[in-house]
């Protein structure tokens, strides 16, 4: 079956699912090229920071995910090893307008801007698979589907435009050409999702740092949370195995957690997984007729729990800049300058949060209390750095964003 476009979507995630909903509304045709034909839980993408939020709502889709179930976060209380009373974060103080962070079911998140793009009459193809992209103008695409009815078999698509969605591995990526950088791990990054949480407050999220874990807990409402844990990279086996649930639950029994037995006693409601805590960018996150969006444009580590917000501020401008008219490389580059001092910002805050209190150190409670006075001496509880992490990193003050202070955390 051949099409003939104005955007070729490939990847059906957030980034690519929002960006298709975004274009489709305002009239322009679309076809979305997924090799899923039903997302599965990844274990990640599931907080929605507030300057996300924000994004969600100028895309229009905010509303799309609250339908799917998405529950609003307004408070996060953290919790640390040998004090006493947790430290409260107010969320609805980051962003005017904005109430807190969104947690959403990746699956049902992803399915719904799929159903909601193909209603605007988005083309909508699941099981592709053997895809090939060509640069140009117009751009191509071909692909064999294992779909099902008028989808299936081979498939060609010209376009004016094909954007790479398709996350960290992305094929469009590596066919454009375009090079990734990265930036080695110093963590690792585990996350369940747990249910049988009755007893666990839910009107607040968790974290909760202790000994080399940094545990986080996203609340999804009917006893239901995701959790997430962070440790050194020589425990890449920690969370592995048959038994990888059981042991992950365990280990969020939190000596500094009220409640850390009634999460270990929750149930297992999906998978368990682990993955790298590295961080990745590209310089250009385009090419002749094709332009990157969301990991295949480079990612966060998750220790930040930037992916959300940062997928959906690259469809927004991209979906802004398209509108406008933008097809080759040189009407991207202003969206890959953005990209670029917004990921070194993001990079530089993960790496002070891993750095702090994952990394595999002898002297963690050092790097702990040479942070804690680095805050203090701001004069605020809440650094402008971190607040970067929540009201996004245009907020962070330019002559903050120094790696320098990653390496006098680690000779604390």
């Amino acid at each position: 079956m051949e099409h003939n476009v104005d955007v070729a979507v490939v990847g059906g995630g957030i980034a690519g699912g929002s960006l298709a909903v975004a274009l489709a509304r305002e009239g322009l045709s679309v076809i979305v090229l997924e090799p899923t034909l039903a997302h599965r839980d990844c274990v990640r993408g599931e907080n929605l920071m507030p300057w996300g939020v924000k994004e969600a709502r100028a895309l229009g889709v905010e509303g799309i995910f609250r339908e799917a179930g998405a529950k609003v976060g307004t408070k996060w209380k953290q919790y640390a090893e040998g004090t006493g009373q947790p430290d409260e974060l107010d969320l609805s103080e980051m962003v005017e307008g904005i109430p807190g962070t969104l947690k959403l079911r990746h699956p049902e998140a992803c399915e719904a801007l799929l159903s909601t793009a193909s209603a605007y009459g988005a083309t909508v193809v699941r099981g592709v698979r053997d895809l090939k992209v060509k640069p140009g103008h117009p751009a191509g695409a071909y692909y064999d589907c294992s779909g099902e009815g008028d989808c299936s078999g081979e498939g060609a698509v010209s376009a004016s435009l094909v954007v790479g969605a398709d996350g960290r591995a992305s094929t469009v990526r590596r066919q454009a050409g375009v090079t990734l950088h990265r930036q080695q791990p110093v963590c690792l990054s585990s996350g369940l999702l747990v249910a049988g949480l009755q007893e666990v407050p839910e009107d607040f999220d968790v974290i909760a740092y202790e000994s080399d874990l940094l545990l986080a807990l996203f609340h999804l409402g009917d006893g239901r949370a995701r959790a997430y844990l962070f440790h050194g990279l020589s425990w890449r086996r920690r969370f592995a195995g048959t038994d990888a649930a059981r042991r992950f639950l365990d280990a969020c029994d939190l000596s500094c957690l009220p409640w850390g037995r009634a999460i270990a006693a929750g149930k297992v409601a999906g998978p368990c997984a682990t993955y790298s805590g590295d961080d990745t960018w590209t310089d250009a996150p385009y090419a002749e007729g094709m332009v990157l969006v969301g990991d295949a444009a480079g990612y966060n580590d998750p220790v930040l729990g930037q992916g959300l917000a940062i997928a959906l501020r690259d469809a927004r401008i991209v979906r802004d800049l398209v509108l406008a008219g933008a097809r080759g490389p040189e009407a991207f580059i202003t969206y890959g300058q953005e990209r670029s001092q917004r990921m070194g910002c993001l990079r530089l805050v993960a790496d002070i949060i891993a750095v702090t209190n994952i990394e595999q150190a002898d002297n963690r409670a050092a790097r702990r209390a040479y942070f804690a006075d680095f805050v203090a001496a701001e004069g605020s509880t809440f650094h402008p750095l971190l607040r970067g992490a929540f009201a996004g990193p245009e907020t962070v003050p330019a002559d903050l964003v120094c790696a320098d202070l990653v390496e006098s955390i680690r000779q604390a």
